[in-house]
């Protein structure tokens, strides 16, 4: 009976440390599986950093290339000029304003761009004709969020003649800069230029030089001095014994004093003394002419006199001037009396009546191997 008893309580024992056990076990495992949600959360609260500790050294060893930064801050700044495409839409739209403005029948014949009033917006400068070199409408245009017309250029020259060219130029030491129209006559006798200038939303005409009066003539704007400021120079070409050029110059905006210069356009490029009487007498009234119109004093004409003062005789009055500008003087010169070494000549224009003795009676002799005019009179015997 006591066997049975012990064997009960072993077995009892037994059972209840398999219980005991199994319970361990399980908070055991209870245990483990909730220790591993706490380090999770752990990591997630304090996480090791070696990825940016990586990519701040590649910023320091390998530093973006100027090419790059230029790209992504041009992008940055304009997005429309990122690599070549600004180009392609830039120039679309000038495209289609230029078809917008364009006028009937014409082509666009030369595009100028620069920032003429320097207010940092690009100004244009569009000329546009029925061909090249034949300018009819000069237009200056502003980009400034689009494009839109400043004004058109009002031609001051007022005789017929052909624009053939447009720049933009630098005419003085400063930074300004002036658009400059080149204008031609249709046979190329005659060349002009006009200056004009821009002050934000106003274009004026600086200056303008071109030869209306004649139709012939050359004004150019040239830096003469090579001072690096620019004149405006006419130059006046004569058909007479000398081939004088007269030049007037000064400075390109009309300011300071106006100067001449004499140039010889003859095959010596100097001042050569004629040999016949007649060429004389021609000569020295071409030099009368030139004196009074230019206000210039000709050294020459005092070779051509043994005169102890200059006649007081109005020539004008006499002779018809009015050919010098375009053909040269035309006289017609009549020796009328004849000497061994003394000649008379009676002078008139050409466009008198042969009948008529009116006109100047220059008397000439020979001194010292030169022909020299010793009395210019009126002669009034018809």
């Amino acid at each position: 009976m006591n066997n049975v008893k012990r064997e009960f309580f072993e077995i009892n024992f037994i059972k209840q440390n398999k219980i005991l056990f199994l319970i361990l076990l399980f908070s055991l495992l209870l245990n483990g599986c909730s220790e591993q949600p706490t380090n999770e959360k752990q990591q997630a609260v304090d996480p090791i950093k070696p990825s940016t500790q990586m990519i701040e050294k590649k910023a320091v060893t390998e530093p973006e290339s100027a090419a790059q930064k230029q790209d992504r801050n041009s992008n940055i700044v304009n997005p429309i000029n990122k690599r070549n495409e600004n180009y392609a839409i830039d120039s679309n739209t000038l495209d289609q304003f230029i078809k917008k403005i364009q006028p009937p029948n014409e082509q666009l014949q030369k595009i100028l761009k620069e920032d003429l009033d320097h207010d940092g917006k690009p100004d244009y400068v569009l000329a546009f004709g029925l061909e090249k070199e034949k300018i009819d409408a000069i237009f200056v245009v502003r980009e400034d969020a689009g494009y839109h017309i400043i004004d058109k250029l009002k031609d001051p020259v007022m005789v017929v003649h052909l624009n053939k060219d447009v720049k933009i130029m630098k005419l003085d030491q400063t930074e300004q800069k002036f658009i400059v129209v080149y204008s031609t006559s249709e046979v190329d006798e005659a060349e002009g230029f006009s200056i004009f200038t821009l002050d934000h939303n106003r274009i004026s005409n600086l200056n303008y030089n071109y030869p209306e009066a004649t139709g012939q003539g050359s004004r150019k704007l040239e830096d003469i001095n090579k001072d690096g400021v620019f004149e405006d120079v006419s130059y006046y070409r004569f058909q007479d014994t000398q081939q004088h050029t007269i030049m007037t110059y000064q400075k390109f905006d009309s300011s300071g004093p106006e100067k001449t210069k004499v140039l010889y356009e003859n095959k010596n490029k100097k001042f050569v003394y004629p040999t016949v009487p007649k060429d004389i007498i021609q000569n020295y009234l071409e030099d009368h002419y030139l004196m009074n119109r230019f206000l210039i004093h000709l050294p020459e004409m005092a070779e051509f006199t043994a005169l102890s003062a200059s006649p007081k005789n109005n020539f004008e009055d006499i002779i018809d001037f009015s050919a010098m500008d375009y053909t040269g003087l035309d006289l017609n010169v009549k020796e009328i009396a004849y000497e061994a070494n003394q000649r008379v000549f009676l002078v008139k224009s050409s466009s008198e009546e042969e009948e008529s003795n009116q006109g100047l009676l220059f008397t000439l002799e020979k001194q010292s191997g030169k022909w020299k005019i010793m009395s210019i009179e009126m002669n009034d015997k018809l």
